[in-house]
């Protein structure tokens, strides 16, 4: 009886160790059920990068004289997608990505990555990472379940069911879209502003001594060696679904509605017509009402001769906060607490 159970045993781990296999899958290609795929035109998207700035990496890696990527500017990647053209990367390359107003983690994905493969199968894949500051980062966890036994050719394929968190997963004009809620956990980056948005070549080759690898160590295999003027990812744009609300950081005295200026432990705020001040932390919570009523007598003030002002104690901790007046939201940053 041991003998022919053990035999079964077997069988059982096995079958178990396939379906868990099988199981290990991610999202299709676009236009398939269960895609995450975001086609370009779609309403979701409210923002695009504003600047881009560039850091070419070689045609090949491992052969310094192969030179640099050199297909596009950085422009290509500013703007909306299929506007301005692309620009690659190269091996390795990095693209940062300035986003005014910021990226906020709201329901669902906050922004996606648009690459210009033409194939649901020929994908050129980029790390992504994101930073407040463009000091600190956070990386998402990508995930490759590609085979690293064979060497994925420059114009070979790769099933985006096998990857996760990679920019590149999705065909043009379809981005990969991706949730601040992910990085949750990270203490350097605050996932509700984020102002730059960082994309790095994926090197495919699963040569240790040279390849990326994914978040869980192993090495991610996507078309290589790519010794072309337009080698490695080729960005098009970075679009915007959740971000902090009407920020403007550049309002001016004559133009705005409404304005504060910190003295010593008090916010003083004037308003040129009558409404309600608002102020948000950066989690969207009211922490701070109060209504303006309209000026009854002139002002001797010049410049704003009907302007009201009142004086708020200033309560709040330091930090970034969204000041809504009526319809109108502006940034303050307040520098001191009590």
């Amino acid at each position: 009886m041991e003998c022919t159970m053990k035999p079964q045993k077997f069988v059982l781990l096995v079958i178990s160790l396939m379906a868990r296999l099988c199981l290990a899958q991610f999202a299709p290609a676009a236009g398939q059920p269960g895609s995450t795929a975001l086609r370009a035109d779609s309403s979701c998207f409210i923002n695009w990068a504003k600047r881009c700035s560039i850091q070419r990496g070689l045609r090949q890696i491992n052969l310094p004289d192969s030179g640099f990527a050199n297909v596009g500017t950085a422009a290509g990647a500013e703007g909306p997608a299929a506007s301005n053209g692309v620009v690659s990367l190269g091996d390795g390359g990095i693209a940062t990505l300035t986003f005014d107003p910021p990226i906020t983690n709201g329901t669902g994905f906050d922004f996606a990555v648009f690459e210009n493969t033409f194939l649901d199968t020929f994908l050129e894949l980029a790390f992504v990472e994101v930073s407040t500051d463009s000091l600190s980062w956070a990386r998402f966890p990508a995930k490759s379940l590609t085979q690293t036994n064979t060497q994925t050719p420059g114009f070979g394929f790769t099933q985006p069911t096998k990857i996760n968190n990679l920019a590149g997963k999705y065909r043009h004009p379809y981005g990969t879209p991706f949730d601040l809620e992910e990085l949750a956990m990270m203490s350097n980056i605050r996932i509700n502003e984020i102002r730059y948005v960082r994309i790095i070549d994926v090197i495919g080759s699963i040569d240790s001594t040279i390849g990326s690898e994914d978040s869980e160590g192993r090495l991610i295999n996507d078309p290589w060696p790519t010794p072309f003027p337009s080698g490695g990812f080729d960005l098009d744009a970075v679009g915007v679904i959740n971000q902090l609300p009407n920020l403007n950081t550049q309002i001016t005295r004559l133009t705005a509605p409404f304005w504060f200026q910190q003295e010593s432990e008090t916010l003083m705020v004037r308003a040129n017509k009558p409404g309600t001040i608002e102020i948000f932390n950066l989690r969207g919570q009211c922490v701070y009402q109060q209504p303006i009523k309209a000026q009854t007598e002139p002002s001797s003030n010049q410049i704003e001769p009907n302007a009201a002002t009142i004086e708020i104690p200033l309560l709040l901790s330091s930090g970034s906060y969204i000041a809504r007046f009526n319809d109108y939201s502006i940034k303050i940053i307040i520098t001191s607490t009590r």
